[in-house]
């Protein structure tokens, strides 16, 4: 009984981390109404892994890899702002229309997971707030059930997950009402929003 309970507790946690609309989220809406629900999909599964191991750390109280983590902060931040910079250029690219070559499915897939999963790890605040929820919940309190705080865990990741699931499903109901103006211009808002998103990172990371 008290795995499910802390199974439904990790869930939740889980949806509510991945909620918030940052960086991944447009990606993968962007990703989904560009490439298929299989890209989109990928990207976010990707930061629902990232998710995952940060609860990893933060619930089986692996403190050296969370400090090393936060006395990181800073370059993780300025990495992970060039990437969005270099997304937002990329997204901006595919605005104008041009003969590209055929990539397979599982190729845009793989790269797409990777998007997610760097850009989730680069924000090594995202295991702070893990920390506080965790320790909310009372998990000094479960030190000795291994398994109860492995329920914990997968609890994050199947809710992140189911997060990331179903605002592709969401995106690919909606995809029929966009046409190629459309398209276009998701393309630049979300190139200018992650533009935005990376210089927010940057400035935090060199400040």
């Amino acid at each position: 009984m008290q795995f499910a309970w802390l199974l439904l507790e990790g869930i939740g946690i889980g949806i509510a981390v991945a909620a918030p609309v940052g960086p991944v989220g447009l990606l993968c809406i962007q990703r989904t109404l560009q490439d298929g629900a299989v890209v989109g999909l990928a990207t976010g599964i990707g930061a629902a892994t990232a998710d995952g191991l940060f609860g990893v750390v933060a619930a089986f109280g692996l403190a050296s890899i969370a400090d090393y983590l936060v006395a990181h902060s800073t370059a993780l931040k300025i990495v992970g702002g060039l990437v969005l910079f270099a997304l937002a250029w990329r997204s901006w690219q595919r605005t104008q229309p041009r003969i590209q070559p055929e990539v397979p499915v599982h190729v845009r897939a793989l790269g797409g997971y990777s998007t997610g999963l760097a850009i989730t790890l680069s924000n090594p605040m995202t295991i702070m707030g893990f920390v506080g929820i965790f320790a909310a919940l009372g998990l000094e309190d479960l030190a000795a059930g291994t398994g109860s705080v492995t329920a914990l865990v997968i609890g994050v990741l199947v809710g992140s997950a189911i997060w990331w699931l179903g605002l592709c499903g969401g995106t690919i109901l909606l995809k029929p009402r966009f046409g190629p103006d459309s398209l276009s211009w998701t393309n630049r808002l979300a190139a200018v929003l992650l533009a935005v998103f990376g210089g927010v990172a940057l400035v935090s990371g060199l400040t």
